[in-house]
């Protein structure tokens, strides 16, 4: 009989207790960008987004929240990220560089799409988190090849300020994230234009010789 009362007990107790609600997050695209039709028809410099690799510690589901120091952190079991967050980060970096190549005709996208591209850029993540009330950080590093030779190379370090809620540091990596976009596709302009230049001065050393008479 005490064997049956506790368990309604139990069951009872088991009721009044609800499973705490998961969040689910996906990083902020550029305000109102997105790579169109004509955008993947460019004219200009097409850049393909390698796979971006992550950290062990942020290959998983659950966002991780750093606690004050360069070796605490906290896995948020119901706060998760809504997306493949190595899929998000090529999403916004595309976007953002798409956006800052415009001008130039340029387009830059996830390799995955097997769209045609002239350079390849590859992000390794090797920090990108923060906390709530505190900063958000990101350290990668990057490079930039074409036909297999790496043109430029560097590591890009920011950071910022994360906001109250969990909501908001999302916000402020995202930010972040445009911020390493920005400088990727300026890197990508320079080198393509060098590029250009390159390809003029050959072509011009080629017609002045195929223009001289033989003696």
């Amino acid at each position: 009989m005490r064997a049956v009362l506790a368990l309604v007990l139990l069951l009872s107790l088991a009721g009044c207790f609800s499973s705490p609600v998961v969040h689910f997050y996906v990083l902020a695209s550029p305000e109102g960008e997105d790579i169109s039709a004509r955008d993947r028809e460019a004219e200009g410099p097409r850049v393909a987004i390698m796979p971006v690799s992550l950290p062990g510690y942020l290959q998983r589901p659950q966002m991780v929240v750093r606690q004050g120091d360069d070796v605490d952190i906290r896995i948020e079991d119901f706060h998760r990220w809504g997306e493949d967050l190595s899929l998000g980060i090529a999403r916004v970096l595309s976007l953002t560089m798409t956006r800052d190549m415009r001008s130039r005709r340029g387009v830059a996208m996830p390799l995955r799409t097997g769209a045609p591209a002239d350079y390849r850029a590859q992000v390794d993540i090797r920090r990108f988190e923060g906390a709530p009330g505190g900063k958000v950080q990101l350290e990668a590093a990057w490079s930039l090849s074409r036909d297999g030779k790496t043109l430029r190379d560097g590591v890009f370090r920011t950071e910022g300020e994360a906001g109250a809620s969990m909501a908001d540091m999302i916000e402020a990596q995202s930010d972040l994230l445009e911020e390493l976009g920005t400088e990727l596709a300026r890197t990508t302009l320079a080198a393509d234009a060098g590029s250009s230049q390159a390809e003029r001065g050959r072509d011009g050393r080629q017609s002045q010789s195929g223009g001289k008479k033989r003696e």
